[in-house]
């Protein structure tokens, strides 16, 4: 039942010539969130809503499915990420929004003072206090990958210069990753490997601390076992489950730089 509701939403929205494919992606990724709380949420994006863009894309946009969904997911996932923790963050006095465009991307940076450090197209969402006025309301952004193979390496220096600057910088990512038979089969068990066998991917925040964290919404996507090197953990976000560990550091993070612009 849940599958052929996220596929007649699909459907409609993709039937809708006013609605973008990115905004259509979203809302067929938060539905299958809402119908599938105990799932997997890597899952849902890349074994149901995914696939089923492929197959339902032709028959309403001249598009090729492939090159649309690699235009259209990366927003999709942060507008679906900012729709899903608003109105939890909202009671806080935390905003979170996604930057669409590089306009939106370039003014965030500017108001961290990392702008030409960092160029203006290396933020994916931004976290503000909702009661501050100007560019200290500014206190983090997210850095935001629904697979890890999207050279998550091109965050690393705009992630460092928000860190030296205390603005709080996590990674999100779904850690999706699997291989189709003859090779593979299909499990998404993503990229990230074990504490014991890291993989590159891993030492980017266990080792080199490159990121305030990596939130991942797959659940097979092994935790951090404690005492990192950096300090910094990889941590399962339930997304479906709120608040999650992701929402908690932001709203402890939105805390403190509240109590320091007090001061």
């Amino acid at each position: 039942m849940a599958y052929e509701a996220v596929a007649k939403l699909l459907e409609a929205q993709l039937a809708n010539e006013s609605l973008k494919n990115r905004e259509t992606i979203g809302e067929a990724f938060r539905l299958a969130l809402a119908s599938c709380p105990a799932a997997n949420p890597s899952d849902l994006w890349h074994h149901v809503v995914y696939r089923l863009y492929f197959e339902i894309l032709p028959k309403y946009r001249p598009l090729n499915p492939g090159q649309s969904w690699v235009r259209a997911s990366g927003d999709a996932l942060e507008i679906a990420l900012e729709r899903i923790y608003t109105p939890v963050l909202k009671p806080h006095k935390i905003g979170i929004k996604a930057l669409i465009g590089r306009d939106q991307k370039s003014e965030a940076l500017s108001h961290m003072g990392i702008e030409d450090e960092v160029g203006d197209s290396k933020l994916d969402v931004i976290l503000y206090l909702t009661d501050q006025i100007g560019a200290k309301s500014v206190f983090g952004g997210v850095h935001v990958k629904a697979s890890l193979a999207e050279r998550v390496s091109d965050d690393v220096p705009c992630s460092r210069a928000m860190q030296k600057r205390g603005l709080f910088s996590p990674l999100f990512t779904l850690d999706v990753k699997s291989f189709p038979p003859p090779h593979g089969d299909l499990v998404n068990r993503g990229e990230l490997g074990t504490p014991a066998a890291p993989s590159e991917k891993r030492r980017y925040i266990e080792n080199h601390g490159d990121f305030d964290n990596c939130y991942s919404g797959n659940f097979r996507s092994q935790p951090s076992n404690g005492n990192t090197l950096s300090g910094k953990e990889i941590i399962l976000a339930k997304i479906a489950e709120q608040p999650d560990d992701f929402v908690k550091e932001i709203i402890a993070r939105g805390a403190a730089a509240r109590a320091k612009l007090s001061k």
